[in-house]
């Protein structure tokens, strides 16, 4: 009986480190049309008024009226119908996860895939290949096994050292990288898509909101993400001064050696704990900037709870998280993720979306497309109010304004007005 206990221990873990589901189909509701006689927009209407709803779903499917296709799909939601009768599995995916390597982003981004895949309602399959770190043998290893099974897509969560390796292949399958954008590394790889933040995109946004005359400061630590941040600022916009913050989470020494914070304009570059702390510690020092911003790095509702309301009432945050299938949303706070928030999760399924809908011509959940091998996001600023994010509208370059007011000013119109 010993002999047995570890056998059988193996077997239970081998199955919980697999995500593969049973090959056999899904149970279907299928409805057959028996009748060859076709019908028309006005035959359909008469069909759904007499009660005869299945007659409807089973001659609508080619009507172009915009009303009855939606009720058809209404109706269709209502009885659990899928639009095909799938026999094999439609989507499948595969996740490559160095686990040491990228630690609570395994968990979270393989988790919210399979939350997506699970919502879709399509038979699918989705296995995970979980490396210990990034090393090109590790990376082969699960690439050579990933192309003899033919998977549809692969996400990687990888950074750039795992990135780099894998833009150097010429493998069978389309490979996601939801943590990097692609102006982060140089990839000429056509068959390697990414899927991260576009950084830069949100700072020049967020510059817009810069006056000529401001004190800009930087404010950052030793973090990668916050010295490439603070490094972006510097390449737009014109920096007077800058802060970096070390371990202690005692600030207000240092902040009283930059007088120049009153009223300044600050790039706020560091985590959202570590942000927190300065700026309450910035009230305690009885500084008050003219406006704080600060990149995706500080959307999260922790800054909410962890600051005053004065502490953050002038600050400005940049989201690049659109808005996202409310049911979808909702089913994956179920498996405990958070898409709404969590721009990791988000991009996974941006991305994953966007390959599922090519496989399965189902429609899609997310609004982001590729874009010269990149997800192309929207960027959205958001007030830090009392109680929640608030958006904010978005500003024009001031080159822009300039020429939308001398637009205005030199118009015949314009003109006009200012010779009556």
């Amino acid at each position: 009986m010993r002999k047995l206990i570890p056998l059988t221990l193996l077997y239970v873990v081998l199955l919980a480190q697999s995500q593969l589901l049973s090959p056999i189909p899904v149970p279907s509701t299928v409805i057959i049309d028996l009748d060859p006689e076709p019908y028309d927009d006005a035959m359909l209407e008469t069909a759904l008024a007499n009660g005869k709803v299945f007659t409807f779903i089973a001659k609508s499917k080619h009507t172009k009226n915009p009303e009855l296709s939606s009720l058809r799909q209404s109706y269709m939601t209502l009885f659990s119908l899928t639009h095909r009768i799938y026999t094999t599995s439609a989507f499948r995916l595969a996740f490559i996860v160095p686990y040491k390597v990228i630690g609570k982003y395994a968990y979270s981004t393989s988790n919210t895939a399979l939350g997506y895949l699970l919502n879709r309602g399509i038979p699918f399959e989705m296995e995970l290949f979980a490396i210990d770190d990034e090393e090109n043998t590790s990376l082969q290893s699960a690439l050579d096994t990933i192309d003899e099974k033919r998977f549809d897509l692969v996400v990687a969560p990888v950074t750039q050292k795992g990135a780099s390796y894998l833009c150097s292949q010429n493998g069978l399958t389309k490979i996601f990288i939801p943590t990097l954008h692609k102006n982060r590394i140089e990839c000429d790889n056509e068959k390697v898509y990414f899927g991260g933040i576009d950084y830069t995109g949100q700072i020049e946004t967020l510059s817009y909101l810069v006056e000529s005359n401001a004190t800009t400061v930087t404010v950052s630590d030793n973090s990668a993400i916050s010295r490439m941040l603070s490094q972006t600022v510097y390449n737009i916009v014109d920096v007077d001064d800058t802060i970096v913050l070390g371990q202690s989470g005692y600030y207000k020494d240092l902040i009283l050696k930059h007088e120049d914070l009153n009223q300044s304009t600050i790039f706020l570059n560091t985590p959202v704990v570590k942000s927190s702390l300065f700026l309450s510690q910035l009230t305690l020092a009885d500084y008050k900037p003219q406006q704080v911003l600060s990149t995706q790095i500080n959307y999260s509702p922790l800054l909410l709870t962890l600051t005053q309301y004065h502490d953050r009432e002038n600050m400005v945050l940049a989201s690049s998280i659109g808005p996202m299938d409310s049911t979808l949303t909702e089913n994956i706070a179920l498996i405990n993720q958070d898409i709404r928030f969590n721009w990791l999760n988000y991009a996974t399924i941006a991305g994953i979306d966007n390959e599922f809908s090519i496989s399965t011509s189902e429609e899609r959940l997310a609004n982001e497309v590729f874009v010269d091998g990149s997800l192309e996001y929207n960027v959205y600023l958001y007030e830090a109010g009392l109680y929640r994010f608030v958006p904010k509208e978005v500003p024009y370059p001031a080159e822009e304004r300039i020429e939308t007011i001398e637009e205005q000013f030199y118009s015949p119109d314009s003109q006009d007005e200012m010779s009556e």
